[in-house]
């Protein structure tokens, strides 16, 4: 694909006719102080069942205008569900525990494997999941299952174990062209991806048709209720990846929309919406500056970053954290757990033993000032 391009490249520099050029006279331009707040837009798609909000996962305003449109929303007179492709579809009945009351935020993150299994900080999603508790707004996992992907790096359909075949969606649509070569890029941009592309586009879809067939599945359930789904803006933009596969399945009223980023292009045909979010960024956490792998039940420290407090401390690879102050720890779930309200320059007691075959009769224990 790659070599036609340069090759039309070329070819378009050294012609002798001269190249078709779009008119540019028309193109639209957004002025600033006619833009229309938040509420204005939520008024504008009250009838719809489905609004569908991007993000890029590490961008903390991202976050914020989801919450806003989350608050707007719940306002409305309908029932509202929350989808999220932040959590795995296994896991709903701790998510539906959480929102009730029955489990609270740790057994929550523990039990839906949370730091396994999506990573991003919590604390980008952690208001949305809290206001959602706070109300009982119910939020749906609509995400394939981890086992799932990755199992499809590496098998065809017709060679899924039997269980996995089961979580796998009812029907895929392989038309959308322009959507393939939009991810045929994303794949050429990431040399790190070892399957080739047509395992990388089978897991692509299957991410897109789980998600969508959760959230239409939830809809068919209960035709009172809306559903706010926050997603990846690359699983939203165009319509590709969640939206025309909801519409596929449940033809309701739908809206789509973007949060600025410099990658999107602004166009009518990315999305519905486009709103204009500074930078905001997320208060730094608390470090200590090493990479933390679990093995077993045991919580093993791999190497170092740069500026590393538990090296500086003395600690080495191969070292296992057992407790952090009074708790402990026995996975990388555990840690992020105990530290995740700390921020750089508190100070804790981390418990280690030197190896995996110490016993914890050769405990140690250092304070460590987080970085």
């Amino acid at each position: 694909m790659s070599a036609i391009v340069n090759t039309s490249f070329s070819s378009a520099l050294h012609s002798t006719t001269t190249p078709s050029i779009k008119p540019v006279t028309n193109l639209p331009v957004i002025k600033m102080e006619q833009t229309d707040p938040l509420v204005k837009m939520i008024d504008d798609i009250d009838r719809a069942r489905v609004i569908l909000v991007g993000e890029t996962h590490t961008r903390y305003d991202h976050h914020l205008v989801q919450l806003e449109i989350l608050k707007l929303l719940y306002q409305k007179p309908s029932k509202l569900a929350i989808g999220v492709e932040w959590f795995q579809q296994p896991v709903q009945k701790y998510l539906d525990a959480y929102i009730t009351g029955d489990i609270d935020e740790a057994e929550m993150l523990h039990q839906t494997g949370y730091f396994d299994r999506w990573r991003y900080d919590y604390r980008l999603y952690r208001p949305i999941m809290q206001y959602a508790r706070e109300h009982n707004i119910p939020v749906i996992a609509l995400n394939a299952s981890k086992e799932l992907s990755e199992a499809l790096r590496e098998n065809g359909f017709d060679d899924l174990p039997e269980e996995l075949k089961q979580q796998l969606p009812k029907s895929y649509d392989w038309s959308d062209k322009a959507y393939e070569q939009r991810l045929r890029v994303v794949f050429e941009q990431h040399p790190e991806y070892s399957d080739g592309f047509e395992d990388f586009l089978r897991g692509q879809l299957t991410w897109d048709e789980s998600m969508a067939e959760r959230a239409a599945e939830y809809l068919q359930s209960d035709p009172d209720v809306r559903m706010l789904v926050l997603a990846g803006s690359g699983h939203i933009a165009y319509g590709s990846g969640i939206p025309n596969r909801i519409k596929r399945r449940i033809d309701v009223e739908q809206y789509s929309i973007l949060i600025s980023e410099d990658y999107l292009t602004m166009s009518k045909e990315s999305a519905d919406f486009l709103v204009l979010s500074p930078v905001q960024a997320l208060a730094p956490a608390g470090l200590i500056g090493a990479f933390l792998e679990t093995e077993g039940k045991l919580l093993t420290i791999k190497d170092f970053s740069a500026d590393s407090a538990v090296k500086d401390a003395g600690l080495k690879a191969g070292n296992v954290i057992i407790a952090v102050d009074d708790v402990a720890v026995k996975s990388f779930a555990d840690f992020k757990l105990a530290v995740l309200d700390k921020k750089p320059g508190d100070i804790i007691e981390l418990h280690y033993i030197d190896s995996a075959e110490s016993g914890h009769k050769d405990k140690k224990t250092v304070k460590i000032e987080l970085r």
